[in-house]
């Protein structure tokens, strides 16, 4: 019984189809001219396959092969084998051609917001086969344990497992409304904010302000910190203080004021990663492609 299982592991899905060749082509010459291989390679190999089944499959004569009772059931379940391989290889080269199933997500609350929700129902409307499943998180997470198929970050990613792609240098600027600036009047300098009420996205801290050959780093003490961008907002616009939000190209601000514009504040790189394994995987690869289209 062990010797047979030994032998069983001899014979390859390539050995079946030459012996399903064989026996379609009626004659190992005919064979050899249809796959290329010499006669006595194909009689090699049909003889290796025999001795690991420990039974003869094919009668060989002058005018071709023949099947006995044992090669008519091995060329019936080898035609049916090839069948479904081929079809499992179809299978995954049709995933990787055309988006679908589920596509699991991980990205920062604020950066979800202000850069991709305004676009999603665009890409879904593009890609029907696919089913997202978008987990917001500022948090650093395990990929593989967490099932995270695509994951958006900002920041320098160090993790030699991962493609890190740059998607984005995210750009700020300093905001307040009219009515706190009216009370408090306007800060004409980065150190001028000392003066003032901060609210504060914490991962910003501290706000590292460039003028020509200026640089200028400020850690105010913050009235309100926390870690959501849209949290900042909805409080300058309710006249709380000032603050640095995120420059988008299609937010509308027009209750806030731009302030310290002649001062530029240090970009943040915001980068899309997946594994390695993972890049050509057509759900992943389409989305990363869409996202590059809203840059």
């Amino acid at each position: 019984m062990q010797k047979w299982k030994d032998n069983m592991k001899e014979i390859s899905l390539d050995d079946m189809r030459l012996f399903v060749s064989v026996v379609q082509s009626g004659s190992l010459s005919h064979a050899g001219e249809l796959t290329g291989i010499p006669v006595s390679r194909l009689s090699r190999r049909l003889t290796q396959l025999e001795q690991a089944l420990g039974t003869q499959l094919l009668n060989r004569g002058k005018k071709g092969v023949s099947l006995n009772e044992l090669g008519e059931r091995f060329f019936e379940h080898s035609q049916q084998m090839l069948q479904q391989a081929e079809l499992a290889i179809e299978s995954v080269q049709k995933s990787l051609e055309n988006p679908s199933g589920l596509l699991r997500i991980s990205v920062a609350a604020d950066i979800f917001y202000l850069f991709i929700q305004p676009y999603l129902a665009t890409y879904l409307n593009e890609n029907p086969q696919v089913n997202l499943e978008i987990n917001l998180s500022n948090q650093k997470i395990n990929m593989i344990q967490d099932g995270v198929d695509l994951a958006i970050r900002t920041g320098v990613i160090d993790n030699e497992n991962v493609v890190a792609r740059l998607w984005k240098k995210m750009e700020f600027g300093v905001f307040a409304s009219q009515a706190y600036l009216a009370k408090y009047s306007e800060p004409q300098s980065p150190n001028d904010l000392y003066q003032h009420h901060i609210i504060s996205q914490m991962y910003t801290l501290p706000w590292r302000f460039q003028q020509g050959n200026q640089e200028v780093a400020v850690f105010p003490h913050s009235r309100l910190t926390c870690n959501d961008f849209a949290i900042v907002e909805q409080q300058l616009k309710q006249h709380s203080g000032i603050g640095i939000l995120p420059i988008t190209k299609n937010h509308n601000r027009s209750d806030l004021i731009r302030i310290l514009a002649d001062w530029q504040l240090q970009s943040v790189p915001v980068s899309l990663i997946y594994y390695r394994n993972r890049g050509a995987i057509a759900t992943v690869r389409s989305f990363v492609e869409f996202l590059q289209r809203l840059v």
